[in-house]
């Protein structure tokens, strides 16, 4: 918020306490520069300067006007004094704008003089370090100890909060109620220790009243050395050398003197000081912090009774130490010894370990870096302090570091490595310190013109800033940002827009994501379709958002863009089969199976054997696979079937003549009746291959396959010789297998129309016929169960068979369907034999 807003919201709410501080400072030139507000605070020599909020008129920066009003030293009961403490203020002034250093107090305008008043501005005050104390004070002990105690000096009771006139500052609220951090403390000591180091060292100076009225805190967190009242220079070639100066009297006004209760042992005593003597100051002032705000001497503008306290001072040192950190400890007895020389100098204090802290360095820098170059600033501000962040406390987050990065908003050289840590800023901050601190801020960043990485960085944390804005600024002020960085010619902010879509579209209205957002994403896809970071930016975003768009807009747009994607990345795939999964799995797109066969499959399933695809890639991308193929054979069964049904088709018996098929029929064993055989004729060399029993022969044992002592060689055991011959082909004469009908007289026959008559593989249709022979099982005996060709015929049966006579049915001819080629091979050698004869 600017600080002209900022200040007249306060004087809507404060026009009594504006009024008064205009009244003090009428007829002061000042008030032509800076509209002044309310008094804040009071420092200087006896609390003289009032501190008022204020903001210069020419640029609204916030500051603090200090105004002295002359009547205060009109007390005094010389006319002469008035004058002195006057100019005496005048040159401090003045000697401030001399010293430039961050560790001593920035002026902003010079001293200005009228007939009632002192004036000058300056950074933004929060309170001097008096103030804080005497706060720190007043909660441990009354006023009345207070008073006992003889609580006059500076820093000392609430007495001191009140000023010279006697008016109570009307300090806020945090200002009445304020404590210190350790490191804030730390922090603190090291910055006063740096400026009298420069003082001593730079500006050949000694200070002469280090106290806690001359340290002044700003709005920042920051302490500044102020003061310069007393100010002695030194001799340039001997820094080490002592300078006389005056001892404190009561024949002088107190408030032209510097703090008795602060002031070094050897100045009173020997009325010189050096350097040194600025430490002992330094070191008392630590002792009154960790006191309670209460110095360890307080002699109450008295000289004996300094005195009498000096002597003591060691044993209250020594029982005031355990409250000190332990690193700081020795420097500090050290600093507080009347023993000047083995106090340590402003150097040397720096070094000690007690200072060594990553988080005190990084906010060393933060206060100097307006001195620092632009590539150090973004340096500084990109690692430096994003390191050093989480180990500095929150309240020096808004105190010190936010004010500094609020005011490099407007440099854009510089803009982008600010944008760092202020995200980390609305990363952390809560709802109310976000609005109160933060939001007039980022208002200025969404609608001034950013480096292409400053908007990159804005849009890739957009989700976080939504997350902490009023959803009416998100509307007026954020989306527009968003959609304007789809427009610009630059790779990377339209892929970081593509990007914070995917993050806030839950904050996009759905008119918006289909006017706006989905053409915007589809024509930096179209511009940048090679580029695998922008393709894996596109997918996400339309993953996220396909939800809320509608269903033929996905089918018309999101499938041909997802057709488009080329690139064999791995995530881009795996990206891609979840979008295609999605469209699959929820059945509010339609996805139907022809395009899922002709668009989806044809796409992925060249990346089953992608090489880039690791094992869990591979089988999710194999599952997804297979849920869109069970889908499609699903629906395409259920289709042929219904088309089946409406059309006659041989394949629609096909089960049926399987089922009733003798082959797989399991019938129980039975006998076949009235079974009567025709044996074929033999050759004779046949029937002498028979009689020789020795089967040495070509046409012995051997080839009909049996062995010489057994009874039968009949023609069926040809088949061990040819195991892989079908039986037909190996009869030499088929015998013809005739069934005469069965009648229930028969024995084993069978009741009703019998079996049908079963023909052999070599016998034609034209054989078939019944048959007159009754082959039936001798009584007592049984038939064994018949092959599915030839039925197995017993030993007996085919003695009776052989002794029959020989001619009959037997086709006759060289190739006659009766005959075989053994039956050939078995008549020529006969004839062999009979010619021999």
């Amino acid at each position: 918020m600017p600080a002209g807003t900022m200040f007249a919201k306060f004087k809507s709410t404060n026009v009594a306490a504006a009024t008064t501080s205009q009244s003090v400072a009428d007829g002061n030139p000042i008030t032509q520069y800076f509209e002044i507000g309310k008094p804040v605070a009071c420092a200087g020599p006896e609390l003289a300067w009032r501190i008022h909020d204020a903001y210069r008129k020419s640029d609204n920066k916030e500051c603090s006007v200090f105004i002295f009003e002359k009547k205060v030293a009109e007390k005094l009961h010389k006319p002469r004094r008035k004058e002195t403490i006057t100019e005496l203020l005048k040159s401090s002034v003045k000697t401030l704008e001399r010293f430039r250093h961050p560790r001593i107090l920035q002026i902003y305008h010079t001293v200005e003089e009228s007939a009632d008043t002192l004036a000058f501005a300056s950074e933004p005050i929060f309170a001097s370090l008096s103030n804080v104390l005497a706060f720190h004070e007043s909660k441990t002990y009354d006023n009345a100890n207070v008073a006992a105690a003889g609580g006059a000096g500076a820093g000392v009771g609430p007495a001191q909060t009140q000023g010279p006139a006697g008016v109570q500052p009307q300090r806020p609220a945090h200002a009445k109620e304020y404590s210190f951090l350790d490191m804030e403390l730390k922090y603190g000591f090291l910055q006063l220790t740096e400026a009298l180091a420069y003082l001593h060292y730079s500006g050949h100076v000694i200070h002469r009243n280090v106290c806690p009225s001359s340290v002044l805190i700003t709005k920042r967190g920051i302490w500044k050395l102020a003061g310069m009242e007393y100010v002695e220079r030194m001799n340039e070639t001997d820094l080490n050398s002592s300078i006389p100066c005056p001892p404190w009297s009561n024949r002088v006004s107190k408030m032209a003197q510097p703090n008795l209760d602060f002031m070094a042992p050897e100045t009173q005593s020997t009325s010189k000081c050096s350097l040194l003597s600025d430490m002992f100051s330094l070191g008392m002032v630590i002792c009154a912090v960790f006191n309670n705000g209460r110095p360890l001497i307080q002699a109450g503008n008295s000289t004996s009774n300094y005195a009498k306290q000096m002597e003591t001072l060691d044993d209250m040192v020594h029982k005031l130490m355990p409250r000190l950190p332990i690193a700081l400890q020795e420097a500090t007895s050290r600093m507080a010894s009347r023993d000047a020389t083995a106090r340590p100098t402003a150097q040397l204090l720096q070094l000690i370990k007690y200072f060594i802290d990553p988080a005190i360095n990084a906010l060393k820098f933060l206060d100097v870096v307006n001195m620092k170059d632009t590539q150090q600033k973004s340096q500084f501000y990109k690692t430096t302090l994003i390191e050093a962040m989480p180990v500095i406390p929150r309240k020096l987050w808004w105190q010190t570091i936010w004010p500094m990065l609020k005011s490099e908003i407007n440099n854009n050289e510089v803009l982008a490595a600010v944008l760092q840590p202020v995200m980390l800023f609305v990363q952390e901050a809560t709802h109310f310190e976000y609005d109160a601190l933060m939001s007039a801020t980022m208002k200025i960043v969404y609608n001034t013109p950013k480096s292409i990485q400053a908007s990159v960085t804005i849009l890739e944390n957009l989700h976080l800033i939504i997350e902490k804005t009023k959803p009416e600024d998100v509307t007026t002020d954020i989306m527009p940002m968003l959609f304007c960085s789809f427009d610009g010619s630059t790779i990377q902010v339209q892929s970081a827009a593509v990007v914070a879509v995917a993050n806030v579209f839950d904050s996009i209205d759905e008119l918006s994501i289909r006017r706006m957002v989905l053409p915007k994403v589809k024509l930096v896809f179209e511009k940048n379709i090679t580029d695998p970071k922008i393709v894996q930016n596109v997918l996400m975003c339309i993953e996220r958002v396909m939800d809320r768009m509608e269903r033929a807009q996905v089918m018309e747009e999101v499938l041909p863009l997802l057709a488009n994607i080329r690139i064999p990345d791995p995530d881009i795939i795996m990206r891609t089969v979840r979008i295609y999964h999605k469209l699959f799995v929820d059945k509010s797109y339609g996805l139907s199976v022809e395009t899922m066969a002709t668009n989806v499959l044809p796409l992925l399933i060249p990346h089953t054997v992608n090489p880039a695809l690791n094992f869990e890639h591979y089988c999710y991308l194999l599952e997804v696979l297979q849920q869109m193929l069970e889908a499609i054979d699903r629906q395409q069964r259920n289709k042929l079937k219904l088309d089946n049904l409406s059309m006659a088709s041989p394949e629609r018996h096909r089960t049926l003549r399987h089922q009733f098929s003798t082959d797989n029929m399991n019938a129980p064993p039975f006998n076949i009746p009235n079974l009567r055989i025709d044996q074929r004729k033999t050759s004779s060399a046949e029937d002498m291959a028979r009689k020789n029993s020795g089967g040495s022969g070509m046409l012995g044992g051997w080839w009909f396959g049996c062995s010489p002592s057994s009874p039968d060689s009949n023609f069926l055991r040809v088949g061990n010789v040819f195991p892989n011959r079908r039986l037909s082909d190996n009869t030499l004469m088929t015998p013809k297998i005739r069934i005469a009908p069965s009648c229930a007289s028969s024995p084993g026959g069978t009741p009703g129309s019998g079996l049908p008559t079963r023909r052999h593989s070599s016998i034609g249709p034209q054989e078939r016929r019944g048959s007159a022979i009754n082959l039936s099982p001798p009584t007592g005996g049984s038939m064994p169960n018949t092959s599915s060709s030839v039925p197995f015929l017993l030993s007996s049966s085919m003695q009776s068979i052989r002794s029959r006579r020989q001619s009959t049915v037997l086709s006759s001819g060289p190739l006659g369907s009766g005959s075989g080629i053994l039956q050939q091979l078995g008549s020529g050698m006969y004839q062999l034999f009979s010619g021999r004869n």
